[in-house]
């Protein structure tokens, strides 16, 4: 876990929470999820615990708040930033916890990386107690709109960038996988990530080094290739042409 996380990562990954993207997604996925004092909710793909330490502080002395992840490390990176927490290795497709255990499950950006969507749907129904909801962030990256003057080097970063997930376009249909699922009053909302500028605390940037980072894995893109694809972007940037819009979307359901 040391090799993993240390005190400047700890430091990157709150410089990443106090984006004025990162606080507005978290404050949209708060209050579509309206936690209430006493409750005891699920947080899938818990990822570094920001989030779940927020909710420690909405909930109050007699609520609980448990995170579920697939990697020990992260677990132990989400213990450091919530402490109050309980953070437990898992898949979201075979939930280690009883029939309705909670008040709520709630999950951003996990969605579009599982296999089996429906049965992980199915794994929240059955922990959810009766009259409790499911709250969901993910993203269809056919709304991305990201300017540039490479258009072929762009589509072929973004095949590549969107080849990380199961489903990139899983929002399209989780409105009705939720209805399959056996979750009724069904809401759905959007919001965008809308950044003109390419600066350190922008969404765009972060994306930007999610991208640079797969290109330099892949044998089908050159050093070169980043260079002139990241040159294009900064370049783009101090002419003030630099425009990058994404749609994220909350769906909400109760049991």
């Amino acid at each position: 876990m040391s090799e993993f996380f240390d005190e400047a990562m700890a430091a990157q990954q709150e410089r990443l929470a106090c984006t004025k993207d990162m606080v507005h997604q978290r404050s949209e996925l708060m209050r579509v999820l309206s936690p209430r004092s006493g409750e005891h909710i699920l947080e899938l793909g818990s990822g570094n615990g920001i989030f779940a330490r927020e909710l420690v502080d909405c909930l109050g002395s007699g609520g609980r708040v448990v995170g579920l992840d697939s990697s020990e490390a992260i677990n132990g990176m989400a213990q450091h930033f919530c402490p109050q927490g309980e953070f437990v290795l898992g898949d979201a497709v075979s939930l280690p916890f009883e029939d309705v255990t909670f008040d709520a499950v709630v999950a951003a950006q996990l969605f579009s990386f599982l296999d089996d969507v429906d049965q992980a749907l199915k794994e929240a129904f059955r922990v959810l107690r009766p009259g409790g909801r499911i709250v969901i962030l993910d993203t269809d990256w056919d709304t991305l709109v990201w300017q540039n003057n490479t258009p072929d080097l762009m589509a072929r970063m973004l095949d590549a960038y969107k080849a990380v997930y199961a489903d990139a376009h899983v929002s399209k249909s989780l409105p009705q996988r939720l209805v399959r699922s056996g979750f009724c009053n069904i809401t759905s909302e959007s919001f965008v990530v809308l950044n003109t500028d390419f600066g350190d605390n922008t969404y765009a940037r972060q994306t930007a080094g999610f991208a640079t980072a797969i290109m330099e894995g892949s044998p089908e893109f050159s050093s070169e290739d980043q260079m002139n694809w990241l040159d294009d972007q900064k370049n783009l940037d101090q002419s003030e042409g630099f425009f990058f819009s994404l749609n994220r979307y909350i769906f909400s359901g109760r049991k």
